[in-house]
């Protein structure tokens, strides 16, 4: 074998190696993940004991102050059909319910929380509304989802997942709980079917804290749902603020195999900038969540319901730009919803929810013209020139994230124009402008990690 043979075949070794390092470096999403981002829209629901005190929500106090009369708990027109029905209206895909929150009373037939619907006189102590919200989702095509506040329990005396104390009877108390939240956790996760999320309500510690060890539960009887999250695992991330929106750019990609549970000097830096950005270099897949109350307006933020509260729902500009500046910054949008002490999502959120939906259906669902492509420039021929003033990009992120420099360029009677330089596309990116006329928009991918899939390029002229 001459020696230029043997050169050119170590150069093809090396090359294919070099290929093949770099498509097992970019992070795949599990199918999880993938119907978690196809989602795009989430809604959580809270309910919990307070919401029939007829008070304000006051979180600090009822983190430590346990609820007098269990009794008041008495949802006489309960109708989870017309949560979920008022949710699906809005284009949500999967609804999420509190199961329990910080007064650790839950929201089912628990056989190991005494603090449960079993202890309440509505319908004779046999009400189960989680197994009524996960009827109801399948009914209406939406993928149900649960959320578990061990945190915080002010029924038992749970702070910040601990019995406070050294003593014996502090000790047993806290084996206690940890059994009963494993409990719950098997009760919740093996009686309703498959879910798409559980969602534990600022992480769930685990057994090296001290804490229960719930991830081998949720795993043994859910093998394909988001797990949010723990010391151990963690499928999504927090964005880093309650306001419905991240930054732009924000990647799915991240440094570390947990979210905010673990490395915490480095998360919680610079207002929680990791949390919010990602890292397009990151070894593994973990997008952002962004989540916000229905009642979020006015400067309040009210995830549970409250008197005289309906003036605080935020108004619609508000949520197209809040979806705009979440799904369109690739993470899933959360909104909560306040059912009322009658058991019903009050008719202006219904409302509200409903011109939502039909409103990004109106803005999102005809574009001029589109175009797709596994190929760094795509151009998109409109009929004739006309004013343009919406584009959304998608990537095929079941490979990954691939895009990371990109350029937008609209044709103009004088040439082209830059539209916008951007980095992330992810699973959507959305970019509102100006009004420009064009003949032609193009997408130009000017840095990728392997091959650019472009599941869609489509532009737009809205008109709200």
């Amino acid at each position: 074998m001459s020696k230029y043979i043997y050169i050119l075949i170590i150069f093809l070794f090396n090359s294919l190696e070099t290929t093949a390092q770099s498509k097992t470096a970019i992070p795949i999403p599990t199918q999880a993940q993938l119907d978690w981002q196809n989602a795009e829209l989430v809604a959580v629901f809270h309910y919990d004991l307070h919401v029939f005190d007829g008070k304000t929500y006051n979180q600090s106090h009822n983190r430590i102050t346990p609820v007098e009369d269990i009794n008041i708990f008495n949802p006489e027109q309960l109708d989870t059909d017309q949560w979920i029905k008022s949710v699906k209206d809005a284009g949500c895909k999967i609804a999420i319910l509190t199961a329990t929150h910080e007064t650790g009373f839950a929201l089912y037939q628990s056989d190991v929380n005494p603090y449960s619907l079993k202890a309440v006189k509505w319908r004779d102590g046999k009400g189960d509304i989680v197994k009524d919200f996960v009827e109801s989702c399948r009914k209406y095509g939406v993928k149900p989802g649960i959320y578990i506040g061990i945190r915080w329990n002010s029924f038992f005396g749970i702070h910040d997942f601990i019995v406070e104390g050294n003593s014996d009877f502090a000790k047993n108390r806290q084996q206690h709980y940890n059994r009963m939240c494993e409990g719950m956790v098997d009760e919740l996760m093996s009686r309703y079917g498959d879910l798409a999320i559980v969602w534990f309500d600022g992480g769930a510690h685990g057994p090296e804290k001290g804490g229960a060890d719930i991830l081998p539960i949720v795993e043994k009887y859910q093998k394909d749902i988001v797990f949010y999250h723990n010391t151990q695992r963690a499928d999504i991330r927090w964005g880093g603020s309650e306001s419905g929106t991240v930054p732009y750019p924000c990647w799915g990609n991240y440094p570390f195999p947990y979210s905010h549970s673990t490395n915490q000097e480095v998360i919680f830096k610079n207002n929680f900038k990791l949390l919010k950005t990602g890292d397009p270099n990151g070894k593994f897949y973990m997008p952002a969540m962004s989540d916000a109350p229905l009642r979020g307006f006015n400067g309040r933020h009210e995830w549970f319901w409250e008197p005289n509260d309906d003036e605080n729902i935020y108004p619609l500009k508000n949520l197209m730009d809040m979806y705009c500046n979440s799904v369109g910054h690739n993470t899933s949008l959360i909104l909560g919803i306040t059912p009322d002490p009658n058991g019903l999502v009050p008719e202006a959120d219904v409302k509200r929810l409903k011109e939502f939906g039909e409103n990004i259906k109106r803005n999102f669902s005809t574009p001029v013209a589109s175009a797709s492509g596994n190929k760094s420039k795509l151009t998109v021929k409109l009929p004739n020139a006309q004013e343009v003033n919406q584009v959304v990009i998608t990537e095929d992120i079941s490979h990954g994230e691939r895009v990371r420099n990109f350029i937008l360029e609209g044709k103009t009677k004088s040439g082209w124009k830059t539209i916008f330089e951007g980095s992330c596309i992810g699973h959507k990116f959305i970019y509102k402008f100006d009004g420009i006329e064009v003949s032609q928009v193009r997408l130009k991918i000017t840095a990728s990690q392997d091959t650019p899939k472009i599941k869609s390029f489509e532009v737009f002229h809205i008109t709200d």
